[in-house]
């Protein structure tokens, strides 16, 4: 199995944000800012956090543009350029780098951890999606084998 890190991902500065509706969310300020981005959409940004499950059903609505706001950047180690790998940097938006010796980094939004994830039985699609999951639990909760934080 290749061994997986999560290095970073979409942060925000929560002290530049008063203000604005994003902290009036119900989730983490990334949850915050799908619901943000979700509530544009539907001209509803008046309603921020007055519905805690406002991502998970724009997400099994099939609304998931919203998700692509928040990127995660992980450094990935023991993967040989596959069939599955191909999948993954096939996916738009996707960015990686090839570091040599099978060890990669790739910078890939929400959005396309559960694309790889529905694609892709591989432990590489599922890892991205575990470690993903406590960032933005709203947007995985659906997914087996994917806890929340405190979980």
């Amino acid at each position: 199995m290749p061994k997986v890190t999560l290095l970073s991902y979409t942060r925000m500065d929560a002290t530049r944000l008063a203000g604005t509706p994003i902290p009036a969310g119900a989730g983490t300020l990334q949850e915050n800012l799908i619901e943000y981005a979700g509530r544009i959409c539907y001209r509803s940004d008046a309603r921020m956090g007055h519905n805690p499950a406002f991502i998970d059903l724009r997400v099994r609505e099939g609304h998931e543009d919203i998700i692509e706001h928040v990127r995660f950047i992980f450094r990935v180690a023991g993967q040989p350029l596959n069939r599955e790998l191909l999948k993954l940097i096939a996916l738009p938006t996707v960015e990686f780098t090839d570091l040599g010796d099978d060890a990669w980094i790739f910078s890939l939004n929400a959005r396309n951890v559960r694309d790889f994830w529905r694609s892709s039985d591989s432990e590489l699609a599922a890892e991205f999606a575990r470690l993903s999951g406590p960032v933005t639990p709203a947007v995985f909760r659906d997914l087996p084998g994917v806890e929340e934080a405190g979980s």
